[in-house]
């Protein structure tokens, strides 16, 4: 007779666990692969960029390489800056973390850490005109970095390999802390996330002593302001409603007027914005409601929508195919011909037309989509928004743009691939 052997419960999680560790691997494995894989098929194209363009001189292969990261980007559907980030990775740490990259190859490095390490060593690269001196020293500094990472990397957890990493290239960096504040002055900005449910953050990266002062004078202004009458917001709401208004200028002469391009369904005013469960009440039931919208970007409640448009100093009508939800004409009354057909452009596309580009269209270029040399007319059914790298591609390369009846833009390349359009939704 057979004999069954019995595995416990904690031998079974140990099986579950055990197959962790190689599925991590091969994730490992694949993002360097990943990477190399999109460095080499750059610079394949920009030693032959013949493929993509008919100059070939400087100027053709960066044309080429710009043609080949849009090629990839729609291919992947990786943002091409993320491209570009993940080429120079590989690119870097092929050629000054040697040891470390090669962990990444055999799986033992995840790609995050591979990339933190490069960002690194802008810190300990010599300066421009360095001595032989200075030379030795980076390349010592950065030797010594590529072996404590790749020790590191085998034993420690993603945060302690950073701090560690943080500490290490702090010690080795040549360059004293003044130094370091003024370049990273260079690299302030403003970014704002992608909205969510009408919402965005806005993220201002600026010198620590202004944060705090910012902060301070946030804090301080709202409890003033609580202090006059709680009005039903809570100190955060407040913080962040000063803090918007003295960004957009609110009640000053130096307030900044910008156009946003925001669509209100007149059903929506007239309080027709569907039943419980948001089907349209105009086509009965056979649809959703419409709902307002930035064009370019989110929908909007009912409620806001409403404001905004009571609020507008002027407002124009936009006919709207009543089926498709296309627009179709606007009333250009009040409007010069060429802002009019701009206007409709950006209401009628919201984004840039090729497939995959997200860059809105109030920021692109406008396409004639039979070129104006060649007799292309200035007519709404021959202009298109394309946003200015794929305006240049489209007249600089080999890249085909063909509009589809509904306004996209396929694109086709020399190699044979042809992009698809996005769904509707």
């Amino acid at each position: 007779m057979d004999q069954v052997e019995t595995v416990t419960a904690e031998e079974a999680m140990g099986y579950v666990l055990d197959a962790l560790t190689p599925s991590r691997m091969t994730e490992n494995q694949a993002a360097a692969r990943l990477a190399s894989g999109i460095a080499g098929a750059l610079d394949f194209a920009t030693r032959n960029p013949h493929i993509y363009t008919t100059d070939d001189g400087d100027d053709g292969e960066r044309a080429a390489e710009r043609a080949a990261l849009l090629e990839i980007t729609l291919r992947l559907r990786i943002a091409e800056g993320r491209l570009r980030d993940l080429a120079h990775v590989a690119r870097t740490a092929d050629a000054s973390l040697p040891l470390l990259w090669q962990r990444a190859r055999d799986g033992f490095a995840p790609f995050a850490l591979v990339e933190a390490t490069t960002d690194a060593l802008l810190r300990l690269r010599p300066r421009y005109g360095a001595d032989e001196a200075e030379l030795t020293a980076s390349r010592a500094a950065i030797a010594l970095v590529d072996q404590q990472t790749s020790d590191w990397v085998l034993s420690l957890t993603a945060g302690a390999f950073r701090r560690r990493l943080r500490t290490l290239v702090d010690r080795l960096d040549p360059h004293t802390m003044t130094e370091r504040h003024a370049d990273a002055r260079v690299s302030r900005r403003v970014i704002v996330d992608d909205p969510e449910d009408g919402m965005a953050w806005v993220h201002v990266l600026v010198p620590a002593i202004e944060a705090i002062a910012i902060k301070r004078r946030l804090r301080s202004t709202a409890k003033n302001v609580q202090k006059d009458g709680r009005d039903g917001r809570s100190r955060d709401q407040i913080r962040a409603d000063l803090a918007s208004a003295w960004l957009r200028g609110e009640g000053t002469p130096a307030a900044t007027k910008v156009k946003v391009f925001v669509t209100v369904p007149v059903g929506l005013l007239g309080g027709r914005r569907g039943d419980a469960h948001g089907h349209c009440a105009l086509c009965g039931g056979s649809g959703l409601a419409e709902h307002a919208r930035i064009v370019g970007g989110p929908d909007l409640d009912p409620f806001t929508a409403a404001q905004l448009f009571l609020d507008a100093d002027a407002y124009h009508r936009l006919i709207v195919d009543p089926v498709r939800s296309v627009p179709v004409d606007l009333d250009r009354r009040s409007y010069r011909p060429s802002r009019a057909q701009r206007d409709l452009l950006v209401l009628r596309h919201g984004t840039c037309a090729r497939d995959g580009c997200d860059r809105l269209a109030a920021d692109c270029d406008v396409d004639h989509i039979i070129e104006w040399a060649r007799g292309g007319p200035t007519d709404l059914r021959q202009l298109r928004p394309l946003c200015p790298p794929e305006h240049s591609l489209r007249h600089g390369t080999r890249i085909w743009f063909r509009s589809r009846p509904d306004g996209s833009v396929e694109v086709r390349t020399p190699t044979g691939f042809v992009s698809e359009s996005p769904p509707p939704f």
